[in-house]
């Protein structure tokens, strides 16, 4: 490494957050060689009468720009080139942009005292049972469905299907149009109710609504469905109560840079959900009187229980050695492609990895065996 001698004299202190302080002196010939880059990088922004833009003598750059703002970008173009090596000697599991300050003013030759906070990968410290964190945690008894149920889904269905048809056919309910009055116009139409008339229930009616033999048929298969629906209800429940029981037991310190994104996936979808409703992010935020600081404020907790899980899935994944399918992960690839061809393939790539090993994951902690 060019710099490992000079990285290895910086003293490194931990900080809460999973972030990592490294304190040193740059000698001052060390950071000389990048001066004059500085001073080319920072004339060439600058404006003079008489001059155009980047063409301003250096001395009178100088002049304007001053010794010390050149000497911190020399500084700052130092850094590019010295910080791998400074993290490769102290925390090679840095993540994301450091905070460089310098310290103290640079000048008369003196060394430049630098600080830099970086957040480094974490620690996750796995209970020694957590494969037994699903034990006694059982799936919620699924009660039989009963006929009132079904019965108040077919008056659903069929109250959806008379609004659409009403809608199609530009027809009302009884009472409000066919008295030789002006037709509803489009403006009122939208404010009538449903027809109170419903589609006869009939094997017709039935048969309508998609490949059923009658009526009888339609209830089964509504029935079926709605324990199909209950029961995945049930174990989803399991599971998130089979994460919390992990989760509260991990010992792990979540860096903020981790908390930050998935604050950004919170808002990211939140802007997509306001979107469906014909609103934007920034009506939405006018509507409840807040601004998006203060909604990822709200949203931080749960940001930071979502970045501790992750974590944890990573740490169990890399224990267990379990890895995603590569076969479903080029199907579920090229699937997503198809629906959004302007994304990267790459980035792409990394979420189907991460989501079916995560599931992976989940399955094992859930008491799961593949084939099941």
């Amino acid at each position: 490494m060019k710099f490992e001698e000079l990285a290895k004299s910086f003293s490194k202190k931990s900080l809460p957050d999973s972030e990592v302080e490294l304190t040193g002196d740059i000698p001052a010939e060390t950071v000389a060689p990048y001066r004059e880059k500085a001073l080319s990088l920072l004339s060439a922004q600058l404006e003079m009468p008489g001059f155009r833009k980047g063409h301003v003598p250096a001395d009178m750059a100088l002049k304007r720009i001053g010794e010390t703002s050149v000497l911190e970008e020399a500084v700052e173009l130092f850094m590019r080139d010295f910080y791998p090596d400074l993290v490769d000697v102290h925390v090679p599991t840095a993540l994301g942009r450091p905070d460089i300050r310098i310290t103290n003013p640079p000048a008369g030759g003196a060394p430049i005292s630098i600080t830099i906070v970086t957040s480094v990968y974490p620690t996750v410290e796995l209970p020694k049972d957590w494969k037994k964190v699903g034990e006694g945690i059982e799936i919620e008894t699924v009660a039989d469905i009963l006929d009132a149920e079904v019965d108040e889904a077919l008056t659903s269905i069929r109250r959806a299907h008379a609004k659409v048809s009403s809608a199609e056919t530009g027809s009302s309910p009884a009472g409000q149009q066919g008295d030789g009055s002006e037709p509803v116009s489009a403006s009122t139409e939208a404010t009538l109710t449903v027809p109170e008339s419903l589609p006869e229930l009939n094997d017709e009616f039935a048969k309508s609504l998609g490949k059923f033999e009658g009526v009888e048929d339609l209830k089964q298969k509504i029935k079926e469905n709605m324990k199909m629906e209950k029961e995945q209800k049930a174990r989803d429940s399991r599971r998130g109560k089979v994460v919390e029981a992990l989760i509260e037991k991990v010992k792990i310190d979540v860096p903020s840079i981790f908390v930050d994104s998935e604050l950004d996936k919170i808002i990211g979808q939140m802007r997509e959900d306001t979107q469906r409703f014909g609103l934007s992010f920034e009506d939405y935020l006018q509507r409840v009187g807040k601004t998006e600081e203060e909604i990822r404020a709200d949203f931080r907790d749960q940001a930071s229980k979502r970045a501790k899980l992750q974590l944890t899935l990573n740490k169990i994944a890399e224990e267990e050695k379990i890895e995603a399918d590569e076969e479903k992960v080029e199907t579920e690839l090229k699937h997503a492609l198809e629906h959004f061809p302007e994304a990267r393939p790459d980035l792409v790539r990394i979420h189907i990895q991460t989501v079916l090993r995560n599931e992976k994951v989940l399955q094992l902690l859930e008491g799961k065996t593949e084939k099941e």
